[in-house]
């Protein structure tokens, strides 16, 4: 969820979860790269690819990104489509400058009127940014209208 660099399995990145590491060698699985993916809709997912043998050097895995990222990119925006076939009400979500940085402010743990300081604009301003942000987004405060907008990649 940090990042979509590809990863290659090993024992320390399967540190904190040993009986998942434990059930893959169970099922014959022994290496592997998984990679995240995530789309301006906020839908996440992941593609891993796994072996039975040979782990996954460094230079295979600097041959094959790019057939990787494009696979995945493939693999994700049709599973997007397919478990949400309907365009989404996201997707026509559009954010003023304004409010995207009354957000960015709250999301930082600022008060309204810490945030009318820092912007130059009454407290009541930042305010009425902060309401019409929240009925674009459908959110039903402050902390879940930073959070949506986070994860629609709005901020």
């Amino acid at each position: 969820m940090r990042s979509t660099t590809p990863l290659a399995w090993s024992d320390q990145l399967f540190s904190a979860s040993d009986i998942l590491w434990q059930d893959a060698r169970g099922h014959g699985l022994h290496a592997g790269v998984a990679q995240s993916a995530f789309n301006a809709r906020g839908a996440v997912g992941m593609l891993t690819l796994a072996r039975s043998s040979d782990q996954v050097s460094s230079s295979e895995m600097g041959n094959t990104a790019i057939r990787l990222s494009w696979l995945l990119q493939a693999v994700h925006e049709n599973a997007v489509r397919l478990l949400y076939p309907y365009p989404a009400v996201e997707n026509e979500i559009m954010l003023t400058a304004r409010e995207i940085e009354v957000l960015r402010w709250a999301g930082d743990g600022k008060t309204s009127g810490e945030v009318g300081q820092i912007m130059s604009i009454s407290e009541r301003t930042v305010n009425f940014h902060i309401t019409n942000a929240l009925a674009k987004l459908g959110a039903v405060n402050k902390t879940a209208g930073v959070v949506k907008a986070a994860m629609l990649r709005l901020l």
